[in-house]
Formats: C-alpha cells, sequence, structure tokens
C-alpha cells in the first residue's frame, strides 16, 4: 500500500490537480491494480504461496508481468512528454525492478525495502519533513519483513541497499 500512496504524494507534489489525478491513474491503475489481481488469483490458484510472493522461484513469473507493465507505463510517459521528474523516477524505478529480478536468481531480496527506500529518496527530494517520516517507517517496515518471516537479515539489508543505490541514482541524474 506504501507505494501508491508514494505515487500519489509525488504526483500530487508536483503536478496540478487534475494532471496528478490522471497519471495517478495511469500508474495505479496500469500497474498496481493489475500487479495486485494477479497477486490474488495466483495465491487463489495455489501459483503464489502467499500475497508477497515470498518463494524466490515464484517470484521470477511475478517479476516479468511486473516489468512489462512498468515499462509499458514508464514509455507512455515518455512518449506523452510528461516532466523530467516523472520520466526519471520511473526509469530509476524499472531499472530498479530489473536489477533486482537479476539479484533474485542469487538472493531474494526484500521488494518491499527496495522500492520503500527508493521512493523515500524521492520523497526527500521534493520535501524534506514528509521523506523524514516515510525514512522513519523504514525500521518497522523492516522488522515486519523479519518478523512475519518473510525474508531474512541478509535479504533485508540487500533490499534497502538496492533502493538507496537507484535513489542516488536519481539524485545524481535529476
Amino acid at each position: 500500500m506504501t507505494i501508491p500512496l508514494f505515487v500519489i504524494f509525488l504526483l500530487f507534489s508536483t503536478e496540478s490537480p487534475s494532471k496528478a489525478a490522471l497519471l495517478s491513474i495511469l500508474i495505479i491503475g496500469g500497474i498496481f491494480v493489475p500487479v495486485g489481481l494477479k497477486t490474488i488469483r495466483g495465491v487463489r490458484r495455489g501459483t503464489y504461496t502467499n500475497l508477497d510472493v515470498s518463494d524466490q522461484a515464484q517470484r521470477q513469473k511475478w517479476f516479468i508481468v511486473t516489468t512489462l507493465l512498468l515499462l509499458v507505463v514508464t514509455v507512455i510517459i515518455w512518449v506523452t512528454e510528461q516532466n523530467q521528474t516523472l520520466r526519471l523516477g520511473l526509469v530509476c524505478a524499472f531499472s530498479l525492478l530489473l536489477v533486482a529480478q537479476l539479484v533474485n536468481t542469487r538472493i531474494k531480496a526484500s521488494m518491499h525495502l527496495a522500492f520503500h527506500t527508493y521512493l523515500t529518496l524521492l520523497v526527500l527530494h521534493i520535501n524534506v519533513v514528509v521523506g523524514t517520516l516515510f525514512l522513519l517507517f523504514t525500521p518497522i517496515l523492516a522488522w515486519s519483513r523479519l518478523h512475519l518471516k518473510r525474508h531474512v537479515l541478509e535479504e533485508v539489508l540487500v533490499g534497502m541497499v538496492l533502493g538507496t543505490l537507484f535513489g542516488l541514482v536519481f539524485w545524481i541524474a535529476y
């Protein structure tokens, strides 16, 4: 749930309300809704063992669909010449997803923490106070991944490092 909230916050912080609403519908409706529905359907059919798609082998199929959806939305954002911040943010998110897919062949990095950390750095770029609040939520998210036994400490740390890396790429490129 945090990623769609980040998207809405970022868009409404950088765009007019009407444009932010349309872009939110495109991004959330084009990525998060289909991925969520596919994940729920996968759990019900037994393709995925849980909604987190915690099994490393099961994640590869999840990554393919998610990567394709993110690619389509990123291309639409570029073709329609949206603002530079949004384009750069989506390219970095797409790159993060590709690298995470590659890393997943060796270790199951926490995608929750990878994207939370990445988006926290984007929010910090726009609003230091709100970004700091999101940053303070990071240890709670890390604890939940460990407590639910979805990840071990190494996987949580790898997710945080990936998110930080692509967040810094965004800051440097911007």
